[in-house]
């Protein structure tokens, strides 16, 4: 099973590498646009920014959010499978044992349409992820936020 987890995190991580920068703004589209007008262009002031964009960046925009956000329409998709990468991702993101995994993919599978009413929203499908774990005794026991 290691050796499952291992590519679907190197895939989370990939993932966000064009994302974390940019989170800082609220704008996931691009890695390149920064703070100040002169942070637009490539060069040595916007790797200093991004730099420190990168490490103050904490609470609002995250890891988990950042994800969310770029493999949106796969999480979306995977949910209405009831399977696959993403969602295996997603479970161990959220500290989900092994044994109820499938019973979180299945929760999800159930909640879809509150889950993805919200087009393209990170944020709120992190809360309806969150409110779905806290409103289910078994999740609520077997997950515990990594």
């Amino acid at each position: 099973m290691q050796m499952f987890l291992k590519p679907v995190l190197f895939l989370f991580l990939a993932s966000l590498a064009t994302n974390v920068f940019a989170c800082h703004q609220g704008d996931f589209e691009s890695g390149n646009k920064g703070h100040h007008k002169f942070g637009k262009n490539s060069g040595l002031f916007q790797f200093t920014e991004n730099s420190t964009i990168s490490v103050s960046t904490t609470t609002s925009c995250d890891f988990y959010t950042a994800f969310l956000d770029s493999e949106y329409d796969f999480i979306r998709q995977q949910v209405a499978y009831g399977h696959g990468a993403h969602l295996d991702a997603l479970a161990t993101i959220n500290g989900c044992e092994e044994v109820v995994r499938v019973e979180f993919s299945k929760a999800l599978r159930v909640n879809y349409i509150e889950l993805f009413s919200d087009h393209n929203k990170p944020h709120t499908l992190r809360n309806g992820i969150e409110q779905l774990i806290d409103s289910n005794p078994k999740l609520k026991y077997s997950c515990r936020k990594v």
